[in-house]
């Protein structure tokens, strides 16, 4: 195995195991079209809210994603095979990381516009937005695979994972949201895009590391 041949069959997995991708898919469309239906469809709420709204139903649709990250290679013993292949294993870690990303954010981002227009979000806040999930993102996920490797193998983790997690989820929502607000009111939000920039990066160092001592004690 090598780590392109590892890549290419991570993408050939998440295709074959489409239908959770698409459940996360659409269960962030449900709950963003819940807002108007259900709370008030006016713009003098909506256009505020947006940028929360947005953010807290992806945060949910990604905490679905990574919840079952190893669960299936850990139950063909996929797993196993990884801490004995040779190749770095927290290498193979972000490269699965790499491919949910892409496979999770890009439909999102394909369905921003729709989304924004619905919400009453305004043209600089959107861009804004698309900015926030392009330097957000990254730390979620990455945040996420430590709950994913530490809760591998347990029956039931998705609750675990989600209390886990979720506290560390709460700095990318808070600074996100920042930034759109000040967008909205023609504040300067730099700030917040390099504290969301800073936190990506800092999971990009700890996190592979981390699940992969974690994968290594739940392989074993």
């Amino acid at each position: 195995m090598t780590y392109t041949s590892f890549l290419v069959s991570e993408f050939l997995l998440l295709w074959r195991r489409k239908q959770d991708v698409i459940n996360a898919l659409l269960f962030f469309v449900i709950v963003v079209t819940l807002f108007p239906l259900g709370v008030s469809s006016s713009a003098e709420f909506l256009a505020p809210a947006a940028g929360g709204i947005i953010w807290c139903a992806a945060v949910l649709a990604i905490m679905m994603a990574v919840e079952g990250m190893f669960k299936e290679d850990f139950r063909d013993g996929s797993l196993e095979q990884w801490v004995v292949s040779g190749l770095s294993l927290p290498v193979l870690v972000l490269l699965k990381v790499v491919v949910q990303w892409l496979v999770v954010i890009v439909p999102l981002l394909a369905m921003m516009p729709i989304l924004s227009e619905m919400l009453y979000l305004s043209d600089a806040s959107f861009w804004v937005l698309i900015m926030t999930f392009l330097l957000g993102t990254p730390s979620l996920f990455l945040i996420g695979v430590i709950g994913a490797a530490l809760t591998v193998s347990l029956r039931q983790g998705a609750m675990l994972v989600m209390l886990l997690i979720l506290p560390f989820y709460l700095p990318v929502i808070i600074f996100s949201t920042l930034a759109i607000q000040a967008a909205e009111a023609g504040l300067p939000y730099s700030g917040q895009l390099a504290l969301l920039l800073a936190m990506s990066l800092l999971s990009l160092i700890l996190s592979p590391f981390m699940a992969a001592i974690a994968i290594k004690a739940g392989a074993g």
